[in-house]
């Protein structure tokens, strides 16, 4: 048998069902492989061993007596900006470095556990899930799996490191401008920004309410579908022929409005020619993308400098420059302006709507350029707005951010699949079907595995 951190969630429950390998061996080997690997890719923030064995040990239980419910067995860590009993949510930044721990778990972990997955530890994020990967935060940054000396991305950037680095097979994020899907990209998996709304917020630090959302981060696209299905018992169910999908291009994002890498642009084009077999092709116009920015911009800023007011008048000491220097544009945001940029996101939203309702999916790249070198503030100014994440944020559309190739230098590149609202389990079906015709597995496991673990 192959080292089960390679495997996938549902692979790992099969084998439990067969009982060819038991919770309790699999979260011994994940324990191991955290200990060899996390000194390397700074993911995890803090483990939690000893409770989770207890709960591996009861896992093993489950399956011997065929009790065993959805996500039996499987660890997961989550980005430390979400509640766990027990534990302090710290949010990357020395401003909550000496809080009190939370005395119950967000809505979105009780969710996994009560279906059986075991809690295993927090994860890296940037300062207030609004910073960047300098080495002046709290905590040292991820690195990327696929190079150490690149970013992770962000704001989710442990569960980007700790999914694409093989440590967890999944892991909970946040977004709110594509801090799930910018970590994903840029780590070679999949990350699921869902509907706004979709799932509930209670128990997790807020940044900007009117965009926030939190989803899966993980290595396949049934994966995602499962894990979303228990988060979000209301998911609905979606009949379509995976071959006779209509899709709209937004080819103008990374052509006209911004200039995407070449690598970028050719590996995303690739890609369509992929769709092009098996559905109708077209391109869409939407509003030009730094009208999405700016919007995604100030309403994020604005809600942010009000969400920690308190900290930014009176600890800046404790923040770091450049999460002070983002939330602080919040303050000399307008009321004006802000309900302007409100008023504008629902202009914007339905023209996105409009295009759904005669395109299935929408796709687009994720980022416009490769993972940029780690810490180098020059690059992070440069390279972290060029994306094309923040529509769907203003939207409320669920987008996911899927691996379609790898550069020259072996760094990997993602596009978004883009659903209606509610369509989650689609949009991850599709994932998970073009992921299998470009054997993405088997291309990960020869770049990654054998970097990492040899």
């Amino acid at each position: 048998m192959q080292n089960p951190s390679f495997l996938s969630v549902c692979d790992l429950i099969n084998l439990f069902k067969l009982k060819k390998l038991s919770p309790v061996e699999n979260l011994t080997n994940t324990f191991n492989i955290i200990k060899k690997l996390n000194p390397k890719l700074n993911a995890f923030i803090s483990i939690s061993e000893k409770k989770g064995m207890i709960q591996a040990k009861l896992s093993e239980q489950h399956y011997l007596n065929n009790t065993n419910r959805k996500l039996e067995g499987i660890p997961f860590g989550v980005k430390d900006v979400i509640d766990v009993e027990a534990e302090k949510t710290i949010n990357g930044s020395k401003l909550f470095e000496n809080s009190d721990v939370k005395k119950n778990n967000s809505f979105i972990v009780s969710k996994l556990i009560q279906e059986g997955a075991i809690y295993i530890g927090k994860l890296h994020t940037h300062e207030l899930a609004i910073g960047a990967p300098t080495f002046s935060g709290l905590n040292a940054p991820a690195s990327n799996p696929w190079n150490l000396k690149k970013t992770a991305g962000g704001s989710s950037s442990g569960s980007g490191s700790a999914v694409g680095g093989c440590l967890v097979p999944f892991a909970l994020g946040t977004d709110s401008g594509g801090s799930i899907r910018n970590p994903s990209s840029m780590c070679g998996i999949l990350g699921l920004k869902p509907t706004y709304n979709s799932l509930k917020m209670r128990g997790i630090q807020p940044l900007a309410k009117t965009i926030d959302t939190v989803g899966p981060m993980a290595r396949t696209g049934k994966d995602i579908s499962l894990i979303f299905s228990v988060l979000n018992e209301n998911n609905q169910k979606y009949n379509h022929n995976l071959k006779n999908l209509k899709i709209g291009i937004i080819e103008h994002f990374y052509n006209n409005d911004f200039i995407a890498n070449q690598e970028v642009g050719a590996s995303f084009e690739k890609a369509v020619k992929m769709f092009e077999k098996s559905g109708s092709v077209s391109k869409i116009y939407l509003d030009n993308l730094k009208t999405y920015h700016r919007v995604n911009g100030i309403i994020m800023a604005k809600e942010g400098y009000l969400q920690f007011k308190k900290q930014i008048e009176f600890h800046k000491d404790q923040i770091d420059e450049l999460t002070f220097e983002r939330l602080n544009k919040g303050k000399y945001i307008s009321d004006e302006d802000y309900h302007n940029a409100i008023k504008k996101k629902k202009e914007l939203s339905h023209k996105i709507y409009e295009a759904l309702q005669f395109f299935v999916i929408l796709l687009t790249p994720t980022n416009f350029d490769l993972p940029f070198d780690l810490g180098d503030l020059k690059q992070i100014n440069k390279y972290y707005m060029r994306n094309a994440r923040s529509p769907f944020n203003i939207s409320g559309n669920p987008a996911i951010s899927i691996p379609c190739g790898i550069s020259k230098t072996n760094l990997p590149i993602g596009f978004q699949i883009v659903g209606r609202k509610n369509s989650e389990e689609l949009i991850a079906n599709i994932a998970d079907e073009f992921l299998l015709k470009i054997d993405w597995e088997n291309i990960r496991k020869k770049r990654i595995i054998k970097k990492l673990f040899t």
